[in-house]
This record gives structure tokens, C-alpha cells and sequence, in this order.
């Protein structure tokens, strides 16, 4: 129980950092300058796919000892087994569906170009992880 505790610390700061990343674009924007709204997004794809791998790998080490569930080994069932067992809603299994799929699309994307197409995602994706994750953080609260 105490391996989750520290996995949820180390959750709650890559969704900080990506936080920040969102942050400092919005600043960004304001200057107007190209570069740094350039920088700031390959900022804004890293730390996603950061946040994303801590996040699956959470809910799977959290199926795992709370759950019981052995064999699921790709973050897609992850997902669905999060559903199934009421660690997230339906529509939050959704968006994390669509999640691996933009997830999967960078890791196979050879082109800053390409990553970039999921930027206009990666803020829906922040904010169902992030509801997930509040309720993790009560959990272990208590």
C-alpha cells in the first residue's frame, strides 16, 4: 500500500508539470513570440507522454493490489478494467481510449509535425486524468 502511496505522489507531480507547461504557453501566447510557443508545445507532448505512461501505470499497480487483477499489460485494458472496476466513468474510459491512441500516435510519429496533431487533445486528456487522480488523493487520504 505504501509502493501506491509513493506512485500517487510521483502521478500528482507529472500532472503538475504538465500543468505548468500549460501555464507557461498561456504566457507564451501573450508575448507572441513563435519560438517560445514552439518550445512550450514539444514542452506541453513530453510531459503528456510522461504523465500519460505514470498515470496507466498507476491505475494498473492499483488494479493489481486492490483489485486483484493479474494479465493486463497494455494501457488500453488498463482502461477498460478502470471502468469496469468504477476507478473511472465511462466517458473518463473514453477519453483515456482516445488518450493511447494520441499517445501511441507520438511514439510512432517521426516528425515534430506529427506529435503536434494531438496538442488540441492533450488538455481534455490532463483534465480526466486529473478528476481521476483527485479522487485517488481523498482515497489515500483517509
Amino acid at each position: 500500500m505504501e509502493k501506491l502511496k509513493l506512485d500517487l505522489i510521483q502521478l500528482n507531480k507529472a500532472l503538475k508539470t504538465l500543468e505548468n507547461s500549460f501555464n507557461v504557453q498561456r504566457k507564451a501566447v501573450k508575448m507572441d513570440d513563435q519560438e517560445f510557443i514552439l518550445a512550450t508545445e514539444d514542452s506541453i507532448i513530453q510531459r503528456f507522454e510522461y504523465t500519460y505512461e505514470v498515470f496507466w501505470k498507476f491505475l494498473k499497480k492499483y488494479l493489481e493490489v486492490k483489485h486483484h487483477l493479474e494479465d493486463i499489460h497494455s494501457s488500453r485494458r488498463v482502461f477498460y478494467a478502470s471502468v469496469k472496476a468504477q476507478l473511472c466513468t465511462l466517458e473518463e474510459g473514453d477519453v483515456f481510449i482516445v488518450m493511447a491512441e494520441a499517445r501511441n500516435a507520438t511514439s510512432h510519429t517521426y516528425s515534430i509535425e506529427g506529435s503536434r496533431d494531438i496538442l488540441p487533445g492533450i488538455s481534455r486528456y490532463y483534465a480526466a486524468m486529473y478528476a481521476v487522480v483527485e479522487r485517488f488523493n481523498k482515497e489515500f487520504v483517509q
